[in-house]
Parts: C-alpha cells; sequence; structure tokens
C-alpha cells in the first residue's frame, strides 16, 4: 500500500475506491468543443480532502474511432494546495488511458 501522504491514496479516493483519505468535490466545469470535426470533452474537477489538500483532475477525452482495447484519454492529477501538515507527492502525474490510470493504482495497492 501507498504511503499516507503519495498521490495515489487521494486518486483512489478521489475515483471512490478504498483510501485512507476523503474526497469532497468542490468545483465542477465541463466543456466540448469540435477539432478537425471531432468532438473533444474535457471535464475538470477539483476535489478537496479532510487533510486540507486541493487537487485538480482533468481528463479529456475524444470520439476519434480507434481500435484500441483500452481507448486514448488524457488524464491528470495535480496538486493544487498541500496539506498543512505534509507534502502529497508526486505533485503531478499524467496519464493517456484510464487503464494505465488504472495500473498505477494497482501498483501501490498491490
Amino acid at each position: 500500500m501507498a504511503h499516507l501522504d503519495h498521490l495515489a491514496n487521494y486518486v483512489s479516493a478521489i475515483l471512490g475506491l478504498s483510501s485512507p483519505r476523503i474526497a469532497h468535490l468542490e468545483h465542477s466545469n465541463q466543456e466540448t468543443w469540435l477539432d478537425q470535426g471531432f468532438t473533444v470533452s474535457a471535464e475538470e474537477h477539483i476535489y478537496a480532502f479532510d487533510d486540507g489538500a486541493l487537487i485538480k483532475r482533468l481528463a479529456e477525452q475524444d470520439n476519434f474511432p480507434g481500435d484500441a482495447a483500452c481507448a486514448e484519454c488524457w488524464i491528470s492529477y495535480e496538486i493544487v494546495r498541500q496539506p498543512l501538515d505534509k507534502t502529497v507527492s508526486p505533485c503531478h502525474i499524467s496519464f493517456n488511458s484510464a487503464c494505465r490510470e488504472a495500473y498505477w493504482l494497482r501498483y501501490f495497492y498491490a
């Protein structure tokens, strides 16, 4: 299991998985636009945590047809505000698919 101040604990809470952290959605924004004939949607969510941390999750996906078992998308997490008594690390991480995000979480919870 990841150390308590590892970003994986916060991401797990955001995704509703088992975690020692508790997340509350503080702000949400969604945008959709056309790019070269394809619809792109982006969602930005900011989560507040029980220890004072604020984390932004940005997910962007298009409707470009693909053959991959795990569709390409762009997911990032960024520490907006650190807790007062510790430092969450890493302070930023990005993934190019939900499968990679899931693999990263499994690595820390194996």
